[in-house]
């Protein structure tokens, strides 16, 4: 690699194999690291493997290599190990899902080849196939300990991956839609990317389409994916086609591949596009803003912005609790503010693409009766999903006069 500071990089973490990719500024595009010196192998089992009776660990190819050869115990499935967030058994002890994850990230930050991964790497990506709040919180105080900062490390799913792939390499062609096949387990599954240019900043959104197991004969193979392609993308305009996973074949996709080509539709076919679309997220993210005017709205976008009306320096404000446009697992915020005349905290609630305004109403039940402005309250707000807030409260009473209750409340609100 030949940047060894300020460095940009991608990491995707599948369901079976791991990659690493590096931005190069002078070329423009991200470049994927080898983990075979002189080879192309870019891909590296999501597997750990564990030494009987130590502590030694492998990843990756070397996990593959010792637990095939020398007698180690495989540990797989890791992904979900991670993002379920119970304990595993291996070798007789207990391990925490965050002990094997810091595990696997050390050797996967290994193949950039640099000595102190938190003071050289300028921004992380790393991408998954979906996330959820187990799996956010294992990544980031996970990657706290390894000494990264926050903001440092920043997370995003496949499909906002792909958002980031297709609008950094397709640049004349922005208002196109663009197709995606996926393979995996013996199934293929289409989904496009739609641009809305008539919205101000310009909507991007991933639509699903169907999903087909195909059969183990070649040519029912063929005409079952060649249905797929017809029912999918008809005769439709399109900027690219890209076809992810396993299970993909030109040897038996003899009628699939015309069609596929239609239309002078551009087809692609590989396995990093994933990994590339983080490394251009987080250089869009942290450097050059070359999408400014699209917003990309996702299944992790958070489409509601919440504000609660309050005096500030005697004024009366809206204040912003938590801001659409925004993915579910970046929201998180807290504050505090001073009771005036109220046993509730009232929180309105605005669609991004406008709407009427609703209020949502949490109770505080227990409350200690005290003058108004005397009952300090702490607040902290973050998402489980896009559309589900966890909403925590704290009475911290008003210094010796009106001492703290102790009392805490929590609401799920789904707005």
């Amino acid at each position: 690699m030949n940047e060894t500071r300020n460095i940009i990089a991608g990491l995707e973490l599948g369901k079976e194999f791991s990659q690493i990719c590096y931005y190069d500024r002078k070329e423009k595009e991200p470049v994927s690291i080898s983990v075979k010196t002189g080879s192309n192998q870019y891909t590296f089992s999501t597997r750990l493997s564990k030494r009987p009776r130590t502590e030694v660990w492998h990843f990756g190819m070397e996990a593959d290599y010792f637990s095939m050869h020398e007698g180690e115990i495989p540990v797989d499935n890791l992904l979900e190990i991670w993002a379920q967030g119970e304990p595993v058994e291996i070798d007789g002890g207990w391990y925490r899902p965050e002990e094997l994850l810091e595990i696997y990230l050390k050797g996967c930050l290994s193949v950039l080849g640099v000595a102190e991964p938190a003071r050289q790497i300028k921004t992380l990506m790393i991408t998954v196939p979906d996330l959820n709040r187990v799996l956010v919180r294992k990544l980031q105080r996970v990657c706290s300990r390894l000494k990264f900062t926050s903001g440092q490390v920043l997370l995003q799913d496949y499909e906002e991956s792909f958002y980031y792939y297709v609008m950094s390499k397709r640049l004349d062609n922005w208002n196109r839609m663009t197709g995606l096949f996926t393979f995996e387990k013996g199934k293929v599954s289409f989904s496009r990317m739609v641009v809305d240019s008539q919205k101000k900043p310009m909507l991007v959104t991933v639509e699903h389409g169907k999903t087909i197991t195909l059969p183990e004969d070649p040519d029912q193979k063929d005409v079952d994916f060649y249905q797929l392609i017809a029912d999918s993308c008809g005769n439709d305009t399109y900027a690219g086609i890209y076809l992810v996973g396993d299970g993909f074949s030109k040897e038996w996709a003899v009628r699939s591949v015309p069609l596929l080509c239609k239309n002078q539709r551009h087809v692609y076919y590989g396995n990093n596009m994933y990994v590339k679309g983080a490394c251009y997220a987080a250089r869009e993210r942290t450097e050059e803003k070359l999408l400014g005017t699209y917003l990309y709205v996702g299944n992790a976008l958070v489409q509601n912005h919440v504000s609660m009306e309050m005096l500030v320096q005697g004024a009366k404000k809206n204040y912003t609790v938590a801001e659409a446009g925004r993915n579910w697992y970046e929201t998180e915020h807290e504050f505090e503010l001073l009771l005036d005349g109220r046993e509730d905290l009232e929180f309105m609630v605005k669609p991004m693409e406008g709407g009427e305004v609703r209020h949502y109403c949490m109770k505080l039940p227990g409350l200690p009766k005290r003058p108004d402005r005397t009952t300090r309250l702490r607040v902290h707000v973050m998402y489980e999903s896009a559309d589900t807030c966890i909403i925590l409260v704290q009475d911290l009473g008003f210094g010796e006069m009106f001492p703290s209750s102790g009392l805490m409340w929590t609401e799920r609100a789904a707005w």
